[in-house]
């Protein structure tokens, strides 16, 4: 059995098959900016599509609290996430669209895959396990769960951790940009 076989045809140059559309759900957390960032590698590397969606949950509150979102924390957020879109508008052009719609994220964003026929939903997760999880519950996972596509999760960058679009361009991600420009 030749293990080597085949490797060939996974090079960054050969775009892959089925990929054609990309929905990236953004909330402008650090690892849905994160998300992002590798749709947007994916994107580069097999020449789709890009739909960004950013979905007004009725309440958004600071994570793990439940005090709602301050109005001035409220506008960083947003000016961060128009940031890190706007990045990957320049990256992509005509490649990438971006639709804000209100409702409850789960719903909106499974909803949306099925719509679109996307062949791919790539978004942030913040990797909480145990009680924090069932307390606060997770989108994400629910995503996973009843998507109509496959899901790719992408947690925060860190110290230890390399952006794909690190590894595969060697290019910082469109969240390590915005904080070294609003940082």
């Amino acid at each position: 059995m030749d293990v080597g076989k085949g490797y060939a045809d996974c090079t960054p140059n050969r775009p892959m098959a089925a990929l054609h559309t990309i929905l990236v759900p953004v909330d402008g957390s650090a690892p849905s900016l994160a998300a992002l960032a590798h749709a947007v590698a994916l994107a580069e590397d097999a020449g789709a599509t890009v739909e960004v969606l950013h979905v007004d949950g009725p309440d958004e509150f600071v994570v793990g609290s439940s005090t709602p979102i301050s109005p001035s924390v409220r506008a960083e957020i947003s000016r961060r996430m128009e940031d890190a879109v706007a990045r990957a508008e320049a990256q992509l052009g005509d490649h990438l669209s971006r639709r804000t719609t209100s409702g409850d994220p789960l719903r909106t964003i499974v909803e949306s895959a099925s719509e679109g026929a996307f062949d791919l939903i790539v978004m942030g997760t913040h990797g909480r396990i145990g009680r924090m999880r069932t307390m606060l519950g997770s989108v994400a996972e629910g995503v996973i769960r009843n998507a109509p596509c496959p899901v790719l999760t992408v947690r925060e960058p860190s110290i230890e951790y390399q952006s794909f679009a690190e590894r595969r361009h060697g290019t910082p991600s469109l969240a390590e940009q915005v904080e070294r420009h609003h940082g």
